[in-house]
This record gives structure tokens, C-alpha cells and sequence, in this order.
């Protein structure tokens, strides 16, 4: 079996994200620290669990500038047998959509048997990529897959995804398109050996003259247009002192200044 999976650098979830205002607008600061998205590294996890049990390959891909090369670096150091960078200036300013776009147009070049993804990515959980890259190859897409196995005809794929609080399991034909939720693998932490290889290898890049898509065609249709931090809490007040005293002042404050009593 033949997997192409998709993975995105993100902001570490323990970066400090700043707003700082001007000019009416805002502008983000972001720390500079980042991970792979978590889902993504579920889904590759699973494909890697694929191969192990079926045979073939797994390819894992990101696109995007920057910072998406390290992404690419972990996914080898996991044990993925090639990685490549879809680099254009045009994706830097590129939403889902955009993403998703130049994404299918290299699937459609690799002639993958799956696709497998993170429901949404963790910087602006949007969750677009995904369904856009199955809708651009006309591929059937599963969401919140928990569970991935050989289904009972050849060429398809049970898939046991998460719908409303219950479990629901498909069949669906491939080739296709699945995004992973929390609980379909558990990501390995990578070798010291596979870091140090990965981070030696050279990392093949394209851009999106290559893969036949005009820069147009990712351009953003989703623009930002303010930041706004948060508003400021109330100043905490603890019940001090001991019992019964602590539980007399609990109820005073709950009663006359956050009037819910």
C-alpha cells in the first residue's frame, strides 16, 4: 500500500502568543517554537502501523515555507521512507484551501492508494486541508477516523471514525482520503539514531510550478482582518483562613459581589 501522509509545523501549544495592538488592527507574536500538529503525528503513526502489517511505502509531505522542512525532518525520523517540501513564496500567504490545492495536485502526481492527515491542525484548528484535498481528486474522505483496517472486498478500508459521541465504522473504497483523531495510534518518540540521520538527510522540495498549479489558485480567500487579545479576568479572590470561617466568606463573596447566591 501506497501512503502519502500530511503534516504541518505549528506553533509549540506552549509558545506565549502576544497580541500587540497599533494601528487599530493588531498584529500576532508568536514564540519561536514549534512542533509537527499532533494529529498529524497520529496519522503517521498509523500509516507506519500500515506498512508494518500490508508492505509499501510511506511518503509524508508539507506545504507551506519556513519551518515546515522540521516537520518533514521528525516524519523521517519516525520512519518514513521519503519526505518532500511543496515550497512557494505563494503558499506564505495561502489558507486551507490554497494549501490544499497545491497538496492535491501532488497527490495526484504520487497516485497514492491513501492519504491520511490530522483532523485539523493545531494553530488554527480549521480542519479545511483534509476535505479540500479529497474534493480537488473527487476521493471519498473520513473524519475522526479512531480505527483504520483491511476492509472485507479488496481495495477498501474499514474505517471506525467518531460522529456525535458514538462510534460509526465505514467502508470506503480507495483510493481515499482520512483524517486521524486522537486514539487511532499513540506517536512513537523517534530514536536518538533516526534524529541524527534525519537531520543529516536533504530534504527534495517543489514548487508550484512543477505540480502545474498557478499561483492564483492558492491564493488566500480567507483574510485576517484584526487581532484582539483577550479580555482581562477579574482579580481572584480566595476564601481564606480555616473552617468553618473560609466556607462563611466563600458564601459572602458568592452572595454580595458575584451576586449568583
Amino acid at each position: 500500500m501506497k501512503i502519502v501522509v500530511l503534516v504541518k509545523q505549528v506553533p509549540d501549544p506552549e509558545a506565549r502568543v502576544t497580541v500587540r495592538e497599533g494601528d487599530g488592527a493588531g498584529r500576532l507574536e508568536v514564540e519561536d517554537r514549534w512542533v509537527t500538529s499532533f494529529f498529524d503525528e497520529v496519522a503517521l503513526e498509523r500509516a507506519l502501523g500500515l506498512r508494518d502489517e500490508l508492505g509499501g511505502s510511506v511518503m509524508a509531505v508539507s506545504a507551506g515555507p519556513g519551518k515546515a522542512v522540521d516537520a518533514l525532518r521528525r516524519a523521517l525520523a519516525f520512519g518514513a521512507d521519503r519526505v518532500l517540501h511543496v515550497d512557494d513564496p505563494a503558499l506564505g500567504a495561502a489558507d486551507g484551501l490554497g494549501i490544499g490545492r497545491a497538496l492535491a495536485a501532488f497527490v495526484a502526481r504520487e497516485a497514492p492508494d491513501l492519504v491520511l492527515g490530522g483532523r485539523v491542525a493545531l494553530d488554527d484548528e480549521a480542519g479545511v486541508v483534509g476535505p479540500a484535498v479529497a474534493e480537488h481528486l473527487g476521493w471519498p474522505h473520513v473524519s475522526d477516523a479512531v480505527a483504520i483496517t483491511p476492509g472485507d472486498r479488496a481495495g477498501t478500508l474499514r474505517v471506525t471514525r467518531q460522529a456525535d459521541g458514538l462510534q460509526q465504522t465505514v467502508e470506503v473504497e480507495l483510493p481515499a482520503v482520512v483524517t486521524a483523531q486522537k486514539g487511532l495510534a499513540v506517536p512513537r518518540v523517534p530514536s536518538v539514531t533516526g534524529v541524527m540521520k534525519a537531520m543529516r538527510a536533504k530534504i527534495d522540495k517543489i514548487d508550484l510550478a512543477s505540480l502545474g498549479v498557478p499561483a492564483g489558485d492558492v491564493a488566500a480567500r480567507v483574510e485576517v482582518q484584526s487581532y484582539r487579545p483577550p479580555k482581562a479576568r477579574k482579580a481572584v479572590r480566595m476564601a481564606t483562613g480555616d473552617y468553618p470561617e473560609n466556607v462563611r466568606m466563600l458564601v459572602a463573596l458568592l452572595r454580595d459581589e458575584a451576586k449568583v447566591l
